[in-house]
C-alpha cells in the first residue's frame, strides 16, 4: 500500500509541478506572484536564479515552506544562505520534498558575481537525492546557470538554464532540463511586476506572472496566476525591519486544492540588498 500512495504522490507532482530538484519559486513572495522569481534579486533569488544573488552584500539566509494541497501531507522545506566578499557571492540551499514514503532532498553550492555593471552571472552544482520506502534511494548530480541583467530603475531581465545536460535517475525517469526567461517591472515605489515563461525539454510551455502593490509601508498585497498548471496566487508580505521580513502566500489548483506557504528573510546588519525593487 506505501509503494502505491508513493507512486500516485509522484505521478501527480510530476503532473502537476515536476519536482526533481526543480528551482524553486522566490519564496513565498514569488509564490504568490504566480510561481515567479526569474528575475528577482534578494536573497530568495538562492531558490529561483542563482544569479541574483550578485546583487546581494553582507550575509543573508531565506527560509521558505509549503503544503503542498493542504490535507494531503505532501511538505516542501527549504532553507538558504548566501555571503557576499569582493569576488562574488557564495550560497549554500537545502531542500525537502514529499511524504513518508517518497521524499526527494536537494543540496546546492553556488557562486554568483557582477561581471559588468549591469550583469549577473551565477552557477550552481545540485546533489540530488530520491527515497523511496523498500525500494531504497537514488543520488545524482546536476547543475544550473543563471543571467541576471538590472537594465535600469524600472527594468530587470532574468535567464536560468537548470540541468542542460540529461540526468538519469532511473532508466526511465531523467532530471527534467528546464530553461526559463523572465522580466521584472517597478514603475513606482509601491508596483512591482512579475512575468515569466519556462520550457522544458519534456513539457508545455508555462507561463506565469504576478503583481505586488505596497499598501502600507511595511505591508505588501501580492496576487499572481499562472497556466500549465492554471493555477491562481496570492499573499502578503510584511517589512518587520530593516533586516527581517516574513511573506506568507497561497496558490490554488482547481482540482487540487489550496497549497498555503510562509518564508522568512533575514540579513545580518549592514547587509541590506543593492536592488530589491
Amino acid at each position: 500500500m506505501k509503494v502505491i500512495l508513493a507512486s500516485i504522490f509522484l505521478i501527480f507532482s510530476t503532473m502537476v509541478f515536476g519536482q526533481n530538484g526543480s528551482p524553486l519559486p522566490a519564496g513565498a513572495r514569488g509564490m504568490a506572484m504566480g510561481n515567479t522569481g526569474v528575475s528577482n534579486n534578494d536573497i530568495h533569488s538562492i531558490f529561483s536564479n542563482i544569479a541574483g544573488i550578485a546583487w546581494l552584500e553582507g550575509t543573508q539566509f531565506a527560509i521558505f515552506g509549503e503544503q503542498r494541497f493542504a490535507g494531503t501531507g505532501i511538505s516542501n522545506l527549504a532553507v538558504g544562505a548566501a555571503h557576499t566578499i569582493s569576488s562574488g557571492t557564495f550560497g549554500l540551499t537545502m531542500q525537502n520534498f514529499g511524504i513518508n514514503d517518497y521524499n526527494e532532498q536537494k543540496i546546492g553550492l553556488s557562486y554568483a558575481r557582477r561581471l559588468f555593471d549591469k550583469l549577473s552571472m551565477g552557477v550552481q552544482f545540485d546533489f540530488l537525492n530520491t527515497r523511496i520506502t523498500n525500494y531504497g534511494s537514488t543520488a545524482v548530480f546536476t547543475f544550473e546557470i543563471g543571467l541576471l541583467a538590472p537594465i535600469n530603475k524600472e527594468l530587470t531581465v532574468g535567464a536560468r538554464l537548470y540541468s542542460p545536460m540529461r540526468v538519469e535517475i532511473t532508466d526511465e525517469e531523467d532530471i527534467p532540463g528546464l530553461l526559463g526567461i523572465g522580466f521584472s517591472y517597478h514603475p513606482s515605489k509601491k508596483v512591482y511586476f512579475n512575468g515569466e515563461v519556462e520550457k522544458g525539454i519534456d513539457t508545455d510551455l508555462s507561463i506565469r506572472a504576478g503583481i505586488e502593490y505596497q499598501i502600507h509601508s511595511v505591508v505588501s498585497l501580492r496576487l499572481g496566476g499562472a497556466a500549465n498548471p492554471t493555477l491562481a496566487t496570492f499573499g502578503l508580505g510584511f517589512q518587520i525591519s530593516d533586516q527581517f521580513n516574513m511573506d506568507i502566500a497561497t496558490t490554488y489548483h482547481q482540482v487540487l486544492g489550496l497549497s498555503p506557504g510562509i518564508g522568512i528573510r533575514y540579513g545580518l546588519k549592514n547587509s541590506v540588498p543593492v536592488r530589491t525593487r
